[in-house]
This record gives C-alpha cells, structure tokens and sequence, in this order.
C-alpha cells in the first residue's frame, strides 16, 4: 500500500518536508537564544537603571575618549549649567502613541568636559519650533542632574541621515559626535537619559522621557510560531501520506472532467 513512497518524486517530497522542519525547529531555537539574550538584558538594565546613581566622572573620566559598554544604563550624577543655545531636538520620538521629539541639551560641567542630557519628550508642535520658542526652558542656573548613561547612537543600515556640516537644530538620533560638531566646548562621549533634577523642571516640558528596556516578547512569539509550524508540518505530512495510500488502496481517482464522450 506504500509502495508509492519509494518512487522518486516522493523521496523528494520526503526530504523537503524534513528540511522544512529541520529548519522551522532551527529558527525556534535561534529565537529562543534571541529571547534569552533580550531578557537577560532587559533584567540587567533593570537593575542597572534602580541602582544607587554614581558620579559620572567615575564612569567615564575627563578626557575619555570611549565609552565602555559595561557601564551602559547605570545610573550617574552629573552637575552643571545647561547650554541651551546649543540645545538640539531628537526627532521622531512617540510616547504614550503621540508623535514628538527629545530635548537634548548639554550641560556644562565647571570641571570637566559637557554632558548631553535628553531632558525629557515633547510633543511634535513643541519640537519643530526652534530652541527660543520650545516653552520648555531648563532651570536657570546650576542643577544636578540624575539618569541613566548611554553611548552615542549609530546610523543603522536604512536609518536616516543628518548634514554633515553646517548647524542643525534637529539630529535624527543621539548623534554625539555630530552635536560636538558644532558644540564650541568639549563634550564627553556618553549622554545621560534624564530621570532626576534638582531643582526641578519650571513647566509641564518637557515630559520625563520614558524609558523602555528591550522588549523579549516578540521574539518568544516568533520561537513559539516556528514550532507550531514545525508541529504542523511533522504530524501533518505522515496523515496526508496516509491517505494518499488509503485512496490508492481503495482505487480512488481525483474526477476527470471535460473529457470527449466515450471517456479517453
């Protein structure tokens, strides 16, 4: 009754189907190291982000020219004066599901190089007005400043491009090396995600700039789609086998129609 499963077309067959769910169990397993990876992240961010805030300069020293990757997304104290005629906007930033932009301001330390801080979200009417007109004024004066710390952003493959010279008032990213570009002081080569400030915000603007984790549920989505794939495929292909052989067995054939009277 299985004979026909020797024949050539169905080997064929045979090895497609386990190639398939060979490589479905494959790209399950390599979500699931993916999920791994996000999650474990995600915890030690967490913890980094409720940590004790620790100077900035003892995270990243005067003259650094490097930011360590260990240290990202721990928590820092960092004193100064805003510049706010140097201050630039993030662009396309949501919160909450409204469109806007961070404010980047940096903030003159009295010993040291500056420090770009996202001071926090506003909505896209506030960040497409220039510097002088934002509504969204810092504290006059020296603050101190509490966040987390992050490296300079980097252009990814399809991500949007910035002048490369000239002043901008808008970077499409944390572009630290660009904002130094016309920055007339020396800036440090991390920026600190604002959570903290004394004295505190004057106005409603700008909005604490929330802060998201990596996000490890669409990957334990995909590993799990893979799987149900390969279930489907690995149970379903034997079934169809069998009833292939059934109706072999009983002499079945799929109707033919539109043939001349009298049959072939």
């Amino acid at each position: 009754m299985y004979d026909f499963l020797r024949r050539p077309l169905w080997i064929l067959s045979h090895v497609l189907v386990v190639l398939a769910v060979a490589s479905m169990v494959v790209l399950g397993l390599w979500q699931k190291s993916r999920w791994d990876l996000r999650a474990s992240q995600a915890a030690a961010i967490e913890q980094k982000a409720n940590d004790r805030a620790v100077p900035f300069a003892s995270l990243v020293p005067d003259g650094a020219t490097e930011f360590p990757v260990a240290y990202e997304y721990r928590r820092v104290v960092v004193v100064g004066t805003y510049s706010v005629a140097d201050e630039v906007v993030v662009r396309n930033r949501s919160q909450g599901g409204a469109p806007g932009g961070w404010v980047l301001t940096p903030l003159v330390r009295p010993d040291g190089p500056a420090v770009a801080v996202v001071r926090g979200w506003v909505p896209l009417s506030v960040a497409e007005k220039g510097p002088g007109q934002r509504l969204a004024a810092p504290p006059p004066g020296e603050v101190a400043v509490t966040g987390t710390v992050q490296p300079t952003q980097v252009r990814r493959t399809l991500g949007t491009s910035d002048p490369t010279t000239g002043r901008v008032e808008q970077l499409s990213r944390v572009d630290l090396p660009r904002l130094d570009a016309q920055f007339a002081g020396s800036l440090s080569p991390a920026w600190v995600l604002l959570d903290g400030q004394v004295p505190p915000q004057p106005d409603a603007l700008p909005q604490p700039a929330q802060f998201d984790p990596p996000d490890a549920s669409q990957n334990f989505s995909y590993m799990v789609q893979w799987w149900i794939f390969a279930t489907i495929a690995a149970v379903g292909y034997p079934l169809i086998l069998r009833r292939v052989a059934r109706n072999r067995a009983r002499g079945e054939q799929v109707p033919v129609t539109d043939l001349p009277d009298g049959g072939p």
